[in-house]
């Protein structure tokens, strides 16, 4: 039986001692009931993890004793999402799978085609919540790594910013697409830009290639956004290990 995850961030962690406050400390001790002498487990979503004993148990926090520190080191290579902005639900659902397959960082974009707009206050609260989603979909599947979630840029600005030398692709259904058979060939850090409903504009696209993102297929089906989302990275992901073994 696995134990029980909480997340607690790197710059909190302490050499003998850590403590769980706010949300990690009420679904430890209000929602799951661990009690002082449980056994949990704790990660910072940057491939560290321990196993540590309760000491303490309050209203606002848990104490933990580490028993053992684990440091995993990260994948060998880098894959960034560059997903337009959609609708709440399948968005949060994209944030969730992107985690579970390894994806590096999430940089949501904003596109000609874009429906959702988000700014201030709004766009802060909705940060939040897609983080805590992502670091709830890492504790479930236990992945030490909670991928990193930027705020939402431009298209324009986003693609005229990546380096040069990077593995850039765009899925698009034309003619002149290819596979992501061998695809990652040289190189160890990629980037995919996923369109909207909609998908990308005549001119984004055309700009994309300019940029060198290379139009890559996901077969001859019209995919949902967040479908897409998984395909790519899946494909992408199994593409870099096997050429690592």
């Amino acid at each position: 039986m696995s134990l029980s995850r909480f997340y607690l961030p790197a710059s909190e962690w302490q050499p003998e001692a850590l403590s769980l406050t706010g949300d990690e400390a009420a679904h430890c001790a209000r929602v799951l009931r661990r009690q002082v002498g449980d056994v949990v487990e704790v990660f910072d979503g940057e491939g560290r993890v321990a196993q540590a004993t309760i000491t303490a148990v309050s209203k606002s926090s848990v104490q933990l004793c580490p028993t053992s520190d684990t440091r995993h080191a990260p994948l060998p290579y880098r894959i960034h999402l560059l997903p337009a902005m959609i609708k709440a639900e399948p968005f949060e659902w994209l944030l969730e799978k992107a985690v579970e397959l390894g994806a590096t960082s999430i940089q949501p974009l904003v596109t000609e085609r874009t429906v959702v707009h988000l700014a201030g206050e709004h766009l802060d609260k909705k940060m939040a919540k897609w983080r805590r989603h992502m670091i709830e979909s890492a504790k479930q599947c236990h992945t030490p790594f909670v991928t990193r979630l930027e705020k939402p840029r431009s298209f324009a600005q986003v693609i005229a910013s990546l380096p040069a030398d990077s593995l850039k692709v765009l899925p698009a259904l034309s003619e002149h697409s290819r596979t992501l058979h061998g695809i990652a060939s040289g190189h160890r850090e990629a980037y995919i830009a996923i369109g909207p409903e909609g998908d990308f504009s005549p001119a984004e696209e055309a700009l994309a290639q300019q940029q060198g993102f290379i139009p890559v297929t996901l077969g001859p089906l019209i995919l949902r956004a967040e479908t897409a989302v998984v395909s790519a990275l899946a494909v992408l992901g199994h593409e870099f290990s096997g050429r690592e073994q």
